[in-house]
């Protein structure tokens, strides 16, 4: 019994010694040979578990990027039923529409509503600039009453003193015209101030467009990643499935516990869980994306693009200077606000406007009598008091000329309403151009973070690629040393636990990148639907 316990002991020491020669070159006939002499297991010798449990990309080939990860979508059967009466890949979805970033981006530009409101908001603003480009015209006036006299009026003029009767209609019309010619300068001011704010409406309407191509390619770019992390879900499910299986076999030949197969039970229920939350997850990002983008949300987006990798819009070589410049020149936000300071100058010189006098030209035609058709009547001719005969009288309309100069001083509260508004609208501009020094520090401010967060991204991504590295070797000796007995279970668990977790920190870390070079476009003020879809450096 002594003598068996210590050739299984050496068998052990044998197989670990050749797994470690394994992972240097590979193994030789006859070492494999006598592995099996020894009635030992073979899995992690010839073919390391490794082979089977890297989710996403083998780093160790030479033929790969490692800055980049090709996602393969799992099958129907890799996932969890979460509903059973619905498709798993599916969830609440009806079907499935594909997009890659250049429809996304298209789409977004037709149907967001933010681009809808914004847009409507210019064509008011554009209104009201031709509304007060009107008051430098002449204004028209109509009118037409009809009325119908009966009675006596005593009036003071005439050749008669009896009271005049009348029993007949009565008509008043007039067409006549009014111009202002100066008005204390509220006309011309009143344009200039609105075409300024109808400029700040268009430089909104940029920001919104800009705004809007920034979320949509982050909403895309995170629905990417969220299908990368399915991917690295299902194999991790799979990883600890594999564990799983080689635990029991471990158990029935002697070589492990019960306690290391309910470990590894423990770490696949704690995998399936994930899958279950990272399902949801990327189901939640296609929604998100299409709520964004105006979309029917019952349609579940699928991105076209199945390679995540590192894209790189603005050149090494633009330091925080040359971007500061740029963002100056084209945040369309620094242009809105100085329409806006602009306009509220403005506004002191219309307040202003009402303290002085106003004169107009004026002139009407007025039309008085009975009707409008040429018809006589005949009448008795009074003189003073008596009877003087039958007479025609006319009883159509006729035309009274007037032509006329208006002139206007007035002041409301003896001026004190006026120059208070005056003081007021002071203040407003005032207050525009600390606003308008607020954004531009801002602007700066989002240049800079966006700055540095591209360089961050950008070194944390060989970081990712180094600890994917690290974390993949780890898990290949951890799965060597265990099953060759010289290992722990809770080792190639913590192991495995490491390899998903970089993998995970490597996605993030590139879609991290590919926002940040998105925020440092959109804060120079020169993102477009080129420039977003561009795979070479925009900014140089």
């Amino acid at each position: 019994m002594l003598r068996q316990l210590r050739w299984e002991n050496s068998s052990r020491v044998i197989a670990f010694s050749l797994a470690l020669l394994g992972s240097c070159a590979t193994i030789s006939p006859s070492s494999s040979a006598l592995a099996q002499d020894l009635n030992l297991p073979l899995r992690g010798l010839n073919k390391g578990p490794l082979d089977e449990v890297v989710p996403v990309d083998d780093l160790s080939g030479s033929d790969v990027d490692p800055q980049r990860i090709q996602i393969v979508r799992p099958p129907l059967s890799a996932l969890i039923s979460i509903d059973k009466k619905v498709d798993s890949s599916l969830l609440d979805a009806a079907s499935t529409v594909p997009m890659s970033l250049d429809d996304v981006v298209q789409s977004a530009l037709k149907n967001n509503l933010d681009i809808g409101i914004s847009s409507y908001a210019e064509r008011a603003r554009k209104a009201n600039m031709v509304s007060s480009m009107g008051k430098f015209l002449p204004d028209i006036s109509l009118s037409y009453q009809w009325n119908y006299l009966k009675g006596k009026a005593n009036v003071p003029f005439g050749q008669t003193l009896e009271p005049l009767s009348f029993n007949n209609p009565f008509i008043l019309t007039s067409a006549g015209f009014k111009y202002y010619g100066y008005r204390g300068g509220s006309v011309l001011f009143g344009a200039l101030q609105n075409r300024n704010n109808y400029r700040a409406a268009r430089h909104s309407k940029h920001a919104t467009v800009s705004d809007t191509l920034q979320t949509a390619a982050k909403r895309y770019y995170d629905l990417l990643l969220q299908e990368a992390l399915l991917q690295i879900r299902v194999k991790a499910v799979e990883t600890s499935e594999g564990q799983l299986s080689l635990n029991k076999d471990l158990k029935q030949g002697g070589l492990a516990t019960n306690l290391e197969v309910l470990q590894a039970e423990t770490q696949l229920s704690q995998d399936r869980q994930n899958l279950i939350d990272q399902q949801v997850a990327r189901r939640e990002a296609a929604i998100l994306l299409a709520e964004f983008l105006n979309a029917n949300q019952g349609l579940d987006i699928v991105p076209n693009d199945l390679l995540l990798q590192k894209i790189r819009i603005v050149s090494e070589q633009a330091n925080a200077a040359r971007l500061l410049q740029l963002a100056i020149d084209n945040r369309p936000e620094l242009k809105q606000y100085e329409e806006l300071r602009l306009a509220a100058k403005k506004q002191i010189v219309i307040n202003a406007a009402k303290l002085q006098p106003n004169f107009a030209f004026s002139g009407n035609v007025l039309g008085i009598g009975e009707t409008l058709s040429k018809q006589y009547e005949l009448a008795p001719i009074t003189l003073a008091g008596a009877a003087g005969g039958v007479g025609v009288r006319a009883r159509q309309i006729t035309a009274l000329y007037t032509l006329g100069v208006n002139v206007n001083w007035n002041f409301e509260g003896l001026g004190a309403v006026d120059l208070a508004n005056t003081y007021a609208a002071k203040m407003t501009a005032r207050q525009a151009g600390l606003q308008q020094q607020q954004v531009l520090n801002k602007v700066t401010s989002e240049v800079r973070r966006s700055y540095l967060q591209s360089l961050k991204t950008d070194r944390k991504i060989e970081e990712a690629v180094a600890q994917v590295r690290s974390a993949n070797e780890e898990l290949r000796l951890a799965q060597l040393r265990f099953q060759n007995g010289v290992g722990r279970n809770i080792d190639v668990l913590k192991a495995q636990q490491d390899y998903t977790s970089s993998l995970i920190e490597k996605a993030r870390a590139i879609v991290n990148f590919n926002n940040a070079q998105i925020d440092l476009l959109h804060d120079t003020g020169l993102i477009s639907s080129s420039t977003v879809l561009s795979r070479s450096p925009a900014i140089r």
